[in-house]
């Protein structure tokens, strides 16, 4: 009997020191971070509007509203939202040049547009569509600062 309690003492000591050299799990958890788009214009709700990853623009919407004259034609309803992303919705105006139908002679009416200008915004859809107005910065000649002075103007 007093084997069986020694044994036992040295068995308990091997196993507890085994042990206490283990290292413990560490559980991470997935830390979800928040994400962001800025919206402005015809949304009910401007600001920063905390968004869920992969949602889409009618999901925004849908969440948001937007007000009774706004130009929901200018929005690409299915287009993935990217977080930190600005987003303009324009009001309705009968007078709006699209984007994608608009003439060299109609962008020249905007100030500050000229006939190279024009022609750069009617060529760069030849090669592509425009499916937001933010598009048009993708024009050579246009950056931000032109495209905040003209979206009150422009359609798709």
């Amino acid at each position: 009997m007093h084997k069986w309690k020694i044994f036992g003492f040295l068995l308990l000591a091997i196993v507890s020191t085994i042990y206490s050299f283990s290292k413990p799990r560490v559980i991470q958890k997935k830390q979800e971070t928040a994400l962001y788009v800025t919206l402005e214009g015809a949304f009910k709700k401007n600001g920063e509007v905390k968004i869920k990853e992969g949602m889409r623009m009618k999901e925004l919407v849908e969440q948001v509203g937007i007000k009774d004259n706004a130009s929901l034609a200018a929005l690409d309803l299915e287009r993935t939202l990217k977080p930190e992303a600005r987003y303009y919705l324009p009001l309705k105006r009968s007078n709006a040049i699209s984007l994608n139908k608009g003439t060299v002679e109609d962008f020249m009416t905007l100030k500050g547009i000229g006939k190279k200008t024009a022609e750069k915004i009617v060529d760069y859809r030849k090669s592509h569509v425009y499916t937001c107005l933010e598009d048009i910065m993708n024009v050579e000649g246009i950056g931000e600062k032109r495209y905040l002075a003209y979206r009150d103007q422009l359609c798709l």
